[in-house]
């Protein structure tokens, strides 16, 4: 039987300021000096795309048919398009049929959509110029630490995924997902957003989000016969990988935990530590049972209501930041090829 995580009374909930500065991921805050880098000779020429507002396009012909504007699209976007309309919309009809036209507007003119597609093309996101800037940025610290890497063309969409990468080609960016946390719509859909995700529905996040894709992309995790400590160190990377890669950006925006969070688990570090030793999450090897200490969620099971979700991938990048400490001699590229867990483990003495 697990035990329980250690009396809520011993964890100190209270700080100042100064010790939550001090603090912080290992003092991440003093570090950030340490991981910025001259980029200024390094020339990467981005490629977007506005799908989103092509796609709206079609909403904006007046009295002539959509037909032959979407298989305009068909032709620029190629698999993009067809991937879109088939897995994320779920269309069936053929992608160059005037079926699929007609019905592609039909879903644009719903009332419910076109208040948030409009909200997101002609308003909040009418111009992405900051983002692109931003980005480019982020692209170039990818290719200082990897110069082999392939950098992806922009596309901007709606309804799907914040963000995700299509093939080595795209990295597709879901703008609708970041129209502020009180915007209506998150608060109104069925089924019903969660807080904690809600909270990271705002412009500031997409960056991050869409680095962390791109860390995940070049270095993917195989999920196959792992254990937790192999998913805890691998989600450990790709955050230490976001601090190089946006060095300029607060931890906050990097891992997804709000400060108090982070503040938090700061000042319980030990104790949580002690929590997956004692109750032997490191070795698990049943997905049902790890799974929920390494993704998000609201809570973490076991532990006082003030632990946030996903407080493995949190002491994974605890552990990360001081193998990297004790091994100086390791590259960010070196790292992110390592991959034995265990020998990260050992080589960091970590030891909260």
């Amino acid at each position: 039987m697990k035990k329980n995580f250690l009396n809520k009374n011993s964890f100190r909930l209270q700080f100042s300021v100064l010790s939550f500065l001090i603090l912080i991921s290992g003092c991440s805050t003093c570090n950030k000096k340490n991981y910025e880098v001259d980029v200024s000779n390094i020339s990467v020429e981005l490629k977007t795309h506005r799908f989103d507002k092509d796609l709206m396009s079609l909403t904006q012909l007046a009295d002539s048919p959509p037909c032959e504007p979407m298989r305009t699209m068909k032709k620029e976007y190629g698999d993009f398009f067809s991937y879109y309309v088939h897995e994320i919309l779920s269309f069936a009809e053929p992608d160059t049929s005037c079926d699929l036209a007609d019905s592609l507007q039909a879903f644009l003119f719903n009332p419910y959509f076109k208040s948030v597609f409009d909200t997101t093309c002609f308003h909040v996101y009418d111009n992405v110029d900051d983002l692109n800037k931003q980005l480019t940025e982020g692209f170039k610290h990818y290719i200082y630490y990897f110069p082999n890497a392939h950098i992806p063309a922009v596309v901007y969409y709606l309804n799907g995924p914040r963000a995700f990468t299509y093939g080595d080609s795209l990295l597709a960016i879901g703008l609708d997902n970041y129209l502020g946390s009180d915007y209506w719509y998150y608060h109104a859909v069925q089924p019903a957003i969660p807080q904690f995700l809600i909270r990271r529905l705002r412009k500031e996040y997409i960056v991050p989000n869409a680095m962390s894709v791109m860390g995940t992309n070049l270095f993917p995790f195989i999920d196959d016969g792992k254990k937790c400590l192999d998913e805890m160190i691998y989600n450990g990377k790709i955050l230490y990988l976001q601090q190089h890669i946006l060095p300029q950006t607060p931890d906050s925006l990097i891992t997804g935990f709000s400060q108090k969070d982070l503040e938090w688990m700061n000042d319980n570090e030990k104790e949580m530590w002690g929590y997956y030793l004692e109750n032997k999450l490191l070795y698990e090897t049943d997905a049902l049972v790890y799974k929920k200490y390494v993704n998000d969620g609201p809570s973490t099971t076991g532990m006082p209501p003030e632990a946030p979700g996903n407080t493995g991938s949190w002491i994974g990048w605890r552990i990360i930041q001081k193998f990297m400490e004790e091994n100086p001699d390791y590259t960010l590229q070196g790292l992110m090829n390592e991959q034995d867990a265990q020998k990260i483990l050992t080589l960091s003495k970590y030891k909260p």
